[in-house]
């Protein structure tokens, strides 16, 4: 068996340095990327104060429609063939 030097076992082909090197700033990319969209993201609008003689929209009872039943649909049964 040949030794190649104390670190024997971790030499790699350029072509496995540049897969590896890739894989790495591949990661790192969206390190980054992940970090400046969560410092960067729109923040919602505050909510307007309250006054005394406002009601909010929100104490108002709402309506709902109910829909009307869909029309019952006729069966389809299907006819058996005769012979």
């Amino acid at each position: 068996m040949k030794r190649r030097g104390k670190y024997g076992l971790f030499l790699l082909t350029t072509e496995e340095q540049r897969a590896i090197a890739f894989v790495v700033l591949a990661v790192a990319l969206g390190l980054l990327t992940k970090h400046y969209r969560h410092e960067h993201a729109p923040r919602p609008a505050p909510l307007p104060e309250p006054t005394a003689f406002s009601t909010p929209a929100s104490s108002t009872p709402a309506r709902r429609h109910r829909a009307s039943p869909a029309p019952a649909r006729p069966s389809r049964a299907t006819p058996s063939p005769s012979r």
